[in-house]
């Protein structure tokens, strides 16, 4: 989808604005030179950006080099289309223009992408596919930057119009470089089922694919001049057809996307055990308890009494009943006053025995989850609460880079646990997207368990 938008406004910028660009070439060069200077600083920076519509399309079109391919698209196909056709004679007048704003839309993406490479050799992370993304980057770096310098017509100018051709002839590894590139990349997740990528490969084989077929057409026809090109043009539809089916075929995958997070814990999870502690939170609680029984002592306590004062008059009742010696009657009414004494006592605690002591834990124990947005996609926490203390979380995105959310679980899923909150977490620099996801899915998991 990013790649088709980027490719509609390459083509705009070609078809609608080619006079412009031929008569003012400098103002779309320095407008593509701010472009991309911004999206770097702002990429590289920790600035939180919470619209993931900004993020993936507004930032995101510079710097996944979406932009720059789509202007290397037009450029590449400007020369695969048919002599003396409509769009190219737009197009062959613009091209050395075209190529120029595309190599400096481009450098937004190698240089973000750059320090990321350079971020990860330097931490020791060089797995198969980095070692084939750094070898292919670098190769284009190589090829794309004297061809961009070349394309200027003052330098064009000073060179040996033959010489210039053949170093131009360089493009043509350029251009297989790039969808090499785009291949690495897309087809693991693609496989994987991640949203989008399966039909970005088909997109970019289409174009890619579609220009090398048309190239030879057009090579083969421009030499051997056949009289019929039905056949020509049943041979490139095959050549077309089968690598693209080829491809298709290999990237298609049959895992699905999350939508939300399950039951069971992603097997891409890492999970962070905590050892129990007794938190501020349960202190309190017993010592709450402990007040609560000495309230409900006392309170007994006077209710007998008062209990013990009602029953006076019962007592004076019953000794009006039977009239005996005033001796036997003073020790009758000792016995009867401690037989009264005593009583109430005993039938109080029986009827309101002490209350039970509750606690008064801020979370529920059990497990919760909860997801929010990482920097490419959906983030899953799983935790396990156990008298307010986190004892495990566990955590996995759909579609963030597997190293910098590594980096952002690290740093910011130790702080959650200790704090048994997601307040006042630290993110972790150059992961920051996948740092917040993580807080944001801890937040919602702990407000699930809140009592």
């Amino acid at each position: 989808m990013l790649f088709l938008i980027s490719l509609a406004f390459a083509l705009i910028v070609a078809f609608i604005l080619d006079k412009p660009l031929k008569k003012c070439p400098a103002v779309f060069y320095i407008t593509a030179a701010v472009l991309t200077v911004a999206s770097v600083i702002v990429t590289q920076s920790d600035m939180t950006i919470s619209s993931r519509f900004v993020r993936d399309y507004a930032l995101g079109i510079f710097s996944r080099g979406a932009l720059g391919t789509a202007f290397w698209a037009v450029v590449m196909w400007a020369g695969a289309l048919p002599n003396g056709s409509a769009p190219i004679k737009k197009l062959m007048p613009i091209r050395g223009e075209l190529s120029i704003t595309a190599a400096i839309l481009t450098f937004s993406h190698i240089i973000t992408y750059g320090m990321t490479y350079i971020t990860n050799l330097i931490k020791g992370r060089t797995g198969s596919d980095f070692v084939i993304t750094s070898i292919v980057c670098l190769a284009m770096v190589l090829i794309m930057t004297p061809l961009t310098v070349m394309s200027f017509k003052k330098i064009r100018k000073k060179m040996n119009a033959k010489i210039w051709k053949k170093i131009q002839r360089l493009a043509y590894i350029f251009y297989a470089l790039i969808y090499v590139h785009i291949l690495v990349l897309f087809i693991p997740k693609a496989q994987k089922g991640r949203e989008g990528y399966f039909l970005s490969v088909l997109v970019y084989s289409a174009v890619f694919i579609g220009y090398a077929v048309m190239r030879i057409r057009k090579y083969y026809i421009a030499n051997k001049k056949p009289e019929k090109k039905l056949l020509p043009n049943a041979v490139c539809a095959c050549a077309f057809a089968l690598p693209f089916a080829l491809v298709g075929a290999f990237s298609y995958g049959t895992g699905t996307k999350s939508a939300k997070p399950s039951s069971d814990v992603s097997e891409n999870a890492a999970t962070f055990t905590f050892a129990p502690t007794t938190t501020a939170v349960t202190e309190a609680a017993v010592t709450a308890v402990r007040d609560d029984k000495k309230t409900s002592e006392t309170t007994a306590v006077t209710v007998t009494d008062s209990k013990t004062t009602a029953t006076e008059p019962v007592t004076s009742n019953k000794k009006d009943e039977k009239p005996t010696s005033a001796e036997e009657e003073k020790h009758e009414e000792k016995q009867e006053e401690q037989e009264h004494n005593d009583e109430p006592a005993q039938e109080q605690h029986e009827e309101a025995p002490a209350a039970e002591p509750q606690s008064n834990y801020r979370y529920r124990n059990g497990e919760y989850e909860g997801e929010a947005e990482g920097y490419a996609g959906k983030v899953h926490v799983k935790l396990t609460i156990e008298n307010d203390a986190i004892t495990s979380i566990s955590a996995w995105a759909d579609d963030d880079d597997p190293e910098y959310f590594g980096d952002a679980m690290n740093t910011v899923i130790p702080q959650i646990g200790a704090k048994v909150s997601a307040d006042g977490i630290d993110a972790c620099s150059g992961a920051t997207y996948s740092s917040n996801g993580i807080i944001e899915a801890a937040k919602k998991a702990l407000g699930q368990a809140m009592n």
